[in-house]
């Protein structure tokens, strides 16, 4: 019997994450039958799988390559035969009634779904530094993967992701391809996925912002998606804010300087209500954080010129 909906989430190294996220799905109201769990490995992923709940539907695609998140989801998405498809990541766990409220929603080929995604409840102390998760709480533009889910007819018309993304642009191209073929965008705020919150060491987020690279690919092909840039120019405020501050520095005002770096230290004008132990937590992380927005801003840059347009 072909399932109704597929789960696909694409993964590499993240075994204990992927076991969280199984044991989330396994645990889900709708009937077992009705379902399907497509996790999708590397090549040279350890012979040791995720532990599967007993009898959750779930099977394992493994990449004929070592691949990125984009080429695993078009191998899940098209390993089933489920008319919805739905994405989730590997670092997140689905309420359990995620897939029935997809599926109350689900309107064919004519729309596609997203869902609420918060930092997960039980990590949300670790948020903090150079941590990082994922807060989707209404109608995103931007299409993230972590929750939302495609008609498998309009994934076959639209020909799926977009390789030529790497990590960063791939599920807004597809977003805005699948609004431009016709098909409305319904956000389901009850179909909730909780995303793990990451602390990060300065290194390890460092080489995570070459994957900004690809943003400027997918503003060159979508033109008309800077109205939800910050600026029509900047990635992220915290990019903006970050320019400013060394344009304060360039001028060699000491006056001028602080007030531009002003709203980088504190972009909220908050910092006069926090206690003093958080307000000296925000303080001995400022200068990691603005070490990791410098180089994600490099990257960003890079990536302009390589698909030349213009983003900071």
């Amino acid at each position: 019997m072909t399932p109704e909906i597929a789960v696909v989430i694409p993964t590499r190294g993240r075994e204990p994450r992927v076991a969280f996220a199984l044991e989330a799905l396994a645990a889900q109201s709708l009937q077992r039958d009705r379902y399907e769990v497509i996790v999708v490995r590397d090549a040279d992923a350890p012979e040791r799988l995720a532990p599967v709940p007993d009898a959750a539907p779930v099977r394992y695609v493994t990449s004929p390559r070592v691949s990125g998140p984009v080429a695993k989801r078009n191998l899940g998405w098209r390993a089933t035969g489920a008319r919805l498809v739905a994405f989730t990541d590997d670092d997140c766990r689905p309420a359990p009634d995620w897939l029935a409220r997809l599926l109350e929603a689900d309107r064919g080929e004519a729309a596609f779904l997203q869902g609420r995604t918060e930092p997960d409840p039980s990590e949300r102390h670790l948020l903090y530094g150079l941590a990082r998760s994922v807060q989707v709480v209404g109608p995103s533009d931007w299409y993230e993967t972590c929750n939302i889910a495609y008609p498998r007819a309009l994934l076959e018309r639209l020909g799926g992701f977009d390789e030529a993304f790497e990590q960063v642009g791939d599920d807004t191209d597809l977003g805005l391809r699948a609004r431009a073929a016709g098909a409305r965008r319904i956000y389901v705020d009850r179909a909730r996925v909780w995303h793990a919150v990451l602390p990060r060491t300065l290194p390890a987020a460092i080489r995570e912002t070459s994957r900004f690279g690809t943003a400027a690919l997918m503003i060159a092909r979508h033109p008309e998606h800077r109205r939800v840039l910050y600026g029509r120019l900047f990635l992220r405020p915290s990019h903006a804010r970050l320019a400013l501050a060394f344009a304060g520095a360039l001028s060699r005002r000491p006056l001028v300087a602080a007030l531009a770096a002003l709203p980088y230290a504190d972009p909220y004008g908050s910092w006069h209500r926090l206690p003093p132990r958080t307000l000296a937590r925000e303080l001995v992380h400022l200068p990691a954080r603005a070490t990791v927005d410098l180089a994600e801003l490099i990257a960003t840059v890079r990536g302009a010129v390589r698909y030349r347009s213009p983003l900071i």
